[in-house]
């Protein structure tokens, strides 16, 4: 037949009612340095103008030309027949005379 449990009751036992943790946080602060490198450069360009300048020097010189000419007289036995002349042409420049005959100036 059925037996019956009878509820444990324990008379000598203290009670306790439990609560829910009540927490405590502690916040631990640290510091950090971090670099942000942000680099640059600057480039010094130099320029050089270089100004051709032309010159054209110009020089002149001087030529003299002197003619000569050589008239026999009158008389019919001489060299070449009858009026006969011999011609000289002379350049002369810069005072030096350069033809074949040199004839003292």
């Amino acid at each position: 037949m059925g037996r019956h449990r009878r509820p444990n009751y324990d008379c000598n036992r203290p009670k306790k009612i439990v609560y829910p943790v009540k927490e405590n946080v502690v916040h631990c602060c640290s510091q950090e340095t971090i670099k942000h490198v942000h680099p640059s450069h600057t480039t010094v360009v130099n320029h050089h103008l270089i100004k051709n300048k032309h010159v054209f020097p110009h020089t002149t010189s001087e030529k003299d030309t002197v003619e000569s000419v050589d008239v026999a007289g009158n008389s019919f036995n001489g060299p070449g027949g009858m009026g006969s002349h011999h011609h000289h042409q002379h350049e002369h420049g810069h005072g030096k005379c350069h033809c074949k005959n040199k004839h003292k100036w």
